[in-house]
């Protein structure tokens, strides 16, 4: 599901399956329907069209009704085994069975598992034994009943990967706002140490930092550059600047084999500095979306992956926050602050402890999200308890509950009130009238946010 009409990621999660997939001499093929404008009846009837002998379908949050019923659909007009990935299947499998949705859920890290029922499947096997799935298993008398195998492993050595099949994608479909182009996204490493309780990105990953080698990452770079056109690129790392030797590697490579790329990256303040903010803007890196999550030192330790890469707990130096962010500002770079509001123990005061912080780091964007626990996350099991969900109402978008200083709506109003904050400062009205179009697209992206929590 595409967050917003400016934004469409590829499907960079098949595309590394299917490379997995064709690599051991399987046919594949990837639909992807946001990218085609199908409506979820047209996307059944092209995916049956193509007679497969079995369906993978990826899924996210906030899409799951929608995946799930695709599933059901293609299941019953094909008869095919029909799988399911994602963070949140992974967390909650027994769930994704009910109403016939689907055979098999991937749990995990998809690419060797869906490799071994594809083998099954191609030999007319069960997947009993088949790690990191559950599956339905029917009885002689009919009933079925739901088995869930043991783990499977991370996988060790990423480089033991393909690169991730793009010819089986449409990439000129893919787009970011702000840019002008088609743009695609790479994973260059997996896990973070840092364990916010709120992530996701560790519920598939795991906590263990696994990363691509720089010569791995630059064969991507590599392919999807002179073999696609592309030069748009989103690395979708959870904390991209965790080795930073690494990525000077990596910036190394890209400036020797002379690609012309304008890139991305998530990470952490406490992962960068002044010098590796020069070789990335040197690099073309263009853009760095932060992780500032709260101005507040207590907050930061219980909740914003306090431990640093050595172990130490600690909180965020703010000092060095506003550093990172002016050594963006020096070498070309722009940036984006991730703020998030509505912790457990949050109070009013701890909030603007937040603004205040954003304000003195100045980005060129920032993102306010309302906390929302994801099931598997550490907040998971700190509030939720045994509630009942709505998968597509966690969009970071509205809050779901409040706590005991702040209601749900407070919450949002809070949110609303640091937009306003930061954007209506006389500095930052003037920094953004040299880009009027662009001005006028965030108002309208923000109209839209402010319209959908009224």
């Amino acid at each position: 599901m595409a967050v917003n009409p400016g934004l469409l990621y590829p499907p960079i999660e098949l595309a590394h399956v299917a490379a997995v997939l064709e690599k051991h001499g399987f046919e594949v093929v990837i639909h992807d329907s946001d990218a085609l404008g199908l409506a979820p009846d047209a996307a059944r009837d092209a995916i049956v069209a193509e007679k497969p002998d079995l369906v993978c379908v990826d899924s996210s949050s906030t899409s799951l009704d929608q995946d799930l019923a695709l599933c059901r659909g293609v299941r019953a007009a094909s008869g095919v085994r029909v799988a399911i990935l994602g963070s949140q299947v992974t967390y909650t499998p027994g769930d994704v069975f009910e109403h016939e949705n689907v055979d098999v859920v991937v749990r995990g890290e998809p690419e060797f598992t869906v490799l071994e029922v594809a083998q099954r499947v191609a030999e007319g096997r069960d997947l009993r034994g088949v790690l990191g799935t559950s599956w339905r298993r029917t009885g002689a008398g009919g009933e079925s009943t739901v088995v869930h195998e043991p783990e499977r492993e991370k996988i060790p050595d990423l480089d033991q990967l393909p690169i991730p099949s793009r010819h089986l994608l449409d990439n000129d479909a893919y787009r970011f706002p702000g840019l002008d182009g088609p743009v695609t996204t790479v994973k260059s490493s997996r896990g973070c140490p840092l364990d916010c309780s709120f992530c996701g990105y560790t519920l598939a990953q795991g906590l263990r930092f696994r990363f691509r080698s720089p010569a791995h990452v630059l064969a991507e770079l590599v392919d999807l550059h002179r073999n696609h056109g592309l030069r748009h690129v989103v690395f979708r790392d959870p904390i991209f600047t965790t080795r930073k030797d690494r990525v000077k590697e990596i910036c190394d490579g890209i400036l020797r084999e002379r690609l012309d790329l304008a890139w991305q990256c998530e990470t952490a303040v406490k992962t960068l500095d002044r010098a590796l903010v020069e070789a990335m803007g040197k690099a073309g890196c263009r853009h760095i979306s932060l992780g500032v999550e709260s101005g507040n030192v207590e907050m930061q330790k219980l909740h914003c992956g306090s431990k640093l890469l050595d172990g130490k707990k600690t909180a965020i130096d703010f000092a060095k926050c506003e550093e990172v962010f002016q050594a963006c500002r020096d070498n070309g770079v722009e940036t984006r602050a991730f703020c998030m509001i509505g912790f457990p123990e949050e109070t009013p005061a701890m909030v603007e402890e937040t603004f205040d912080l954003v304000e003195r780091c100045d980005p060129d964007q920032v993102q306010f999200c309302a906390v929302t626990a994801y099931p598997g996350t550490p907040l998971y099991k700190m509030v939720r308890g045994e509630k009942e969900l709505d998968y597509a109402e966690m969009t970071g978008f509205r809050a779901l509950e409040g706590n005991q200083f702040m209601s749900a709506d407070a919450i949002e109003a809070k949110i609303r009130e640091g937009y306003r904050r930061f954007y209506r400062r006389p500095k930052r009205i003037v920094r953004e009238m040299r880009s009027p179009l662009r001005l006028a697209g965030k108002v309208a992206r923000y109209f839209t946010l402010f319209r959908k929590r009224a």
